[in-house]
């Protein structure tokens, strides 16, 4: 808004500045507030206006769980096997082979004191890794870092990766993937 001829365009003229008014002062005037109170209505209008038009959500209906569904949605460690490897073990509580309807897979692995995994990838699924106790050097892409107990990292999909412990001891770490079918593919160094 300006001031042409000492007269507020937006006025049209029906209200002059007296000569020693600035332009600021006479926008902070009736006539400012005037204005400033249409943008007011005008972004009330608006919001209003698309308030009203969101859709009306559906009230949440949690689904059924009989007995006979929860006895695969519920995994024991101690009953669960242990798959042994050169390096440790892994126990694999939750995936689809134990739930067909798993969109996860979630395991407990031990690595070993003085031992390595081979480095590998995950093609269909991102892994976070969690440590329980323990600690190793973990290489992911081109980087070497640390882990220890309370950490949490997590390895993009077709990154590759693997865990080296120390002499002290043994690692322990919750593993986690975004798909009930994690696929495993051992990478040539």
């Amino acid at each position: 808004m300006t001031l042409k001829n000492n007269s507020c365009l937006h006025c049209s003229g029906q209200q002059s500045a007296p000569r020693n008014r600035s332009r600021v002062d006479h926008l902070r005037s009736t006539c400012g507030r005037v204005v400033a109170l249409a943008l007011i209505g005008a972004v009330c209008v608006v919001t209003a206006g698309s308030a009203t038009a969101k859709k009306k959500r559906k009230p949440y209906t949690p689904p059924k769980i009989d007995a006979q569904a929860l006895t695969t949605m519920l995994q024991h460690f101690d009953k669960v096997e242990k798959q042994e490897h050169p390096w440790g073990w892994i126990r694999w509580l939750m995936n689809d082979k134990l739930d067909r309807k798993s969109k996860m897979t979630f395991g407990i692995v031990q690595i070993n004191a003085d031992q390595t995994n081979p480095l590998h990838v995950h093609p269909n699924c991102e892994e976070h890794i969690y440590v329980l106790s323990g600690s190793c050097e973990h290489r992911i892409g081109s980087q070497t870092i640390t882990l220890k107990a309370g950490d949490v990292l997590r390895i993009p999909r077709g990154v590759p990766h693997k865990a080296e412990t120390s002499k002290k001891g043994p690692m322990q770490a919750v593993i986690v993937y975004s798909s009930g079918d994690r696929q495993f593919e051992v990478v040539e160094e």
